[in-house]
């Protein structure tokens, strides 16, 4: 099919003839056609036949007809004009034996090329400079030949300007001499050793997930290991008091952060509405109160889960918007209850409920039709038709370090608590969550009801779930998750940012986990970003002020110094001599979810990590890996699908704190993100560009 301008056919059409016109003689001044002398030079012979072969193949590209509207070719045009630019072609082929022993460059360097080619350059190498002029053919001849045996990469510009489509002469482009690679060894690039990038999946035995052998990443900038660091003694000790005291207070119970996950109107307020009164957390007075508040509304069905949804917005429409926070204990544990939205236009106050959880509660409506609408998959050629987020919260959950997962299947009244409907359910949804990475044993299954509060702290009461469920109730399955480890208390402080509010008492307050280190009244600190240091004037836990934090616990921090203002979500409180790092480019190892296209280099994403989210775009497919062996398979793929694991390399539009996997967990897992869909989630394993 004949082409135009930029590529694009051109159809025969009422206007195509004065436009054809036009732009032939726009598009090119054809040159004089001259014959190449036997005695001429092998540089001006190239000229001559490029001069030559753009007349001849201008006039053979402009002469056949443009299709018909229907597509058919039309008969074509002169076969004298098709030989002469068939003849030239052969004649240039058999002059690049002469191109291979010569680097095409101008005389003239741009300054961009300059600086370009400075940085580019090993050094000890030839830099690019700043030239005189373009001279005539002539004294550029004579030029060339004097300085042959300083600049042997340079050759004389050609002896007519290439023109433009606009007919007007293109500027010159300086073009860097070729240098030989001497790189010294040991020394990689960005794309250097993609072959050998060993990266197995932790999950079937392997090493870490983020590790890579050094020969297969960039070079990087030196940073000092966190194996040097050496906690504060007085912050030690005031650790091992605080382990103590908290024993003794709490009879014994572990700290344990507990996310409730599940799709919209699945009854994850309810239940932990129901469960917080029946273990006498919430009051009798507070419960007939919220029951009269939506009777009063038309909201009846919603009074347990009001006893968290406080907020005007979060009842009016019926929906949890932000992630609601309530503690309560059970016998082995002194629970931080974190209640995520299900609805889709909130996942991302889900990522950053989920990333400070050690385990969760994964709500399944079992009422009929209910967990087919919450498990379905996006329909529609982009997914437009939205899905359930049964689906994408496990997803996000796994990627995010939840291990321990709990599915409670509610709503089972509404079938006379058949337990066909549980079944059925753990059927399809358990196959989905073993491929999330969910091992089978980390993983319980239990039926409740909120309402009627069956399988809440007793074992069930009605005779039609009582006949077939003996297994454990809510409170016992969250006896049996095992708490967040306080090991990286050893490391430098790291506090992720997620709420900030003020006090009745006028204090400016910052919320959030600590998930290394610890702080105490007095410890200095730095903010990143935004670089402000100040020191730790009051530590609050649950409302009440504590000698001390450590990691796993959630905490109000008044500081002295740091202006609040100053301060967002997803800012990180770190050690001022050991600061976390403000990444602008990192690689990280995703698996690839569900996306409503191939994933390709240039897609705009949002990163979310830790309590932070930020655009950027995944600037290089770097390699595709095998998924059972996590062993490279392809380098540099076109795109990624559904289900593939790959090495990506993601730049953000400004810097956020971020670690590497392999050193700080919390902070080195990422969650690709986009149209409200999540792409792909990974681990960060390695950061190239950072402050």
């Amino acid at each position: 099919m004949p082409k135009g301008k930029g590529g694009h056919g051109y159809y025969d059409d009422d206007d195509f003839d004065d436009g054809y016109d036009d732009w032939e003689e726009d598009y090119y001044e054809e040159p004089e056609y001259v014959e190449p002398a036997a005695a001429q030079s092998a540089s001006e012979r190239s000229n001559t036949a490029a001069s030559a072969g753009a007349s001849a193949l201008g006039r053979a590209l402009c002469d056949p007809p443009p299709p018909f509207p229907n597509g058919k070719p039309q008969p074509a045009g002169d076969p004298v004009r098709r030989q002469e630019a068939e003849r030239v072609v052969l004649a240039s082929r058999a002059m690049e034996v002469d191109h291979e022993q010569e680097v095409f460059g101008f005389l003239t360097a741009s300054p961009d090329d300059v600086v370009l080619a400075a940085r580019k350059l090993p050094s000890g190498l030839a830099q690019v400079s700043e030239g005189p002029p373009l001279e005539s053919a002539p004294q550029a001849q004579q030029a060339a030949d004097t300085s042959a045996s300083q600049q042997p990469q340079t050759v004389k510009p050609p002896t007519k300007a290439k023109l433009s489509h606009s007919g007007k002469a293109a500027p010159h482009r300086a073009v860097a001499p070729k240098a030989p690679s001497q790189r010294a060894a040991g020394v990689t690039t960005a794309t250097d050793g993609v072959a050998g990038l060993s990266i197995a999946d932790s999950q079937k035995g392997g090493s870490d997930p983020a590790a890579l052998p050094a020969s297969a990443l960039p070079a990087r900038r030196e940073r000092r290991p966190y194996s040097e660091f050496v906690q504060d003694p007085a912050l030690t000790k005031a650790f091992q008091e605080a382990d103590a005291a908290e024993s003794a207070a709490a009879g014994g119970r572990s700290r344990l952060h507990l996310v409730v996950l599940g799709h919209v109107d699945a009854g994850k307020s309810t239940l932990m509405g129901r469960l917080l009164a029946d273990l006498g957390v919430v009051s009798q007075k507070h419960v007939h109160k919220s029951q009269t508040e939506a009777a009063r509304a038309g909201k009846a069905s919603f009074s347990w889960a009001w006893l968290l949804d406080e907020r005007p917005e979060e009842r009016a429409r019926g929906v949890t918007v932000d992630v609601a926070t309530a503690r309560f204990d059970t016998p082995g544990r002194a629970v931080v209850l974190l209640d995520a939205p299900g609805h889709r236009d909130f996942v991302p106050n889900m990522i950053a409920g989920a990333a400070q959880a050690d385990a969760a509660l994964l709500v399944v409506d079992g009422s009929p039709g209910g967990f087919e609408s919450g498990f379905s998959a996006p329909v529609g050629r982009l997914g437009a038709g939205g899905g359930g987020q049964t689906r994408e919260h496990a997803q996000l959950a796994k990627s995010l370090g939840v291990d321990q997962l709990a599915v409670v299947v509610t709503k089972l009244d509404t079938c006379d608590y058949d337990s066909d409907r549980f079944h059925h359910i753990k059927s399809v949804l358990g196959p989905f969550l073993k491929s999330c990475g969910f091992r089978d044993s980390a993983v319980r299954w239990l039926p409740a009801s909120a309402p009627d509060g069956q399988n809440m702290t007793s074992p069930p009461q009605a005779p039609q779930l009582a006949t077939w469920w003996h297994g454990p109730t809510v409170v016992d399955v969250i006896d049996t998750f095992a708490p967040g480890g306080r090991a990286a208390a050893a490391l430098p402080l790291r506090m992720c940012v997620s709420d900030l509010f003020r006090t009745a008492r006028g204090q400016s307050l910052v919320g959030g986990k600590i998930e290394g280190g610890g702080l105490k009244a007095g410890t200095a600190v730095a903010v990143v970003p935004g670089g402000q240091s100040g020191t730790v004037k009051v530590v609050e836990v649950a409302g009440a002020a504590v000698p001390c934090a450590r990691a796993g616990d959630t905490v109000d921090v008044h500081f002295n110094g740091v202006d609040t203002q100053m301060v967002a979500a997803g800012a990180v409180v770190c050690h001022q001599e050991w600061p976390v790092p403000l990444v602008d480019r990192f690689l990280a190892r995703v698996l690839v979810l569900e996306p409503p296209i191939p994933l390709l280099q240039g897609q705009q994403v949002t990163v979310h990590a830790h309590s932070t989210q930020e655009t950027g775009v995944v600037s290089r497919l770097v390699t595709l890996l095998d998924t059972k062996t996590g062993q490279p398979a392809k380098s540099r793929p076109r795109c990624l699908l559904k289900g593939q694991t790959a090495v990506v390399e993601v730049t953000v539009s400004r810097p956020v704190p971020l670690e590497e996997y392999s050193d700080y967990r919390a902070l080195g897992r990422v969650a690709l993100r986009d149209g409200g869909r999540t792409l792909a989630v990974g681990v960060v394993a390695q950061l190239l560009q950072w402050q």
